[in-house]
């Protein structure tokens, strides 16, 4: 009889030692969005939320046999947190694109600059 309490004191504090300070569920880090911008992006620059403006770039590269530029992947991801953002996007000083944009996590937005 001894023994049977002496075991269940055993299994207790160790059920009790592992419950102790242990953090349940799996930790998923955020999920981020992208916004990528399509048409004429020649001279186009980009400022997402009054951040450093950068050039906007279309991924492509140029056909050897024709010299033509041929799209690669169609386009070019930018990274931005899901939330709501401002874009603008200005050629030769002059803003053509103002946009509020909406973005939930994980997905991704297109942004046409004419």
């Amino acid at each position: 009889m001894k023994k049977w309490v002496v075991l269940t004191m055993i299994v207790a504090v160790m059920f009790i030692l592992t419950g102790c300070g242990y953090q349940e569920g799996i930790r998923q880090p955020d999920r981020q969005s992208f916004i990528w911008f399509s048409g004429d992006t020649t001279e186009a620059v980009a400022i997402i939320d009054d951040n450093e403006p950068f050039r906007v770039v279309q991924a492509y590269y140029v056909d050897s046999d024709t010299g033509e530029r041929v799209s690669k992947n169609g386009r070019t991801l930018y990274q931005i947190k899901p939330g709501r953002h401002v874009i603008i996007v200005k050629k030769n000083g002059e803003v053509v694109v103002h946009r509020d944009l909406i973005i939930g996590a994980g997905a991704t937005k297109e942004v046409r600059v004419p």
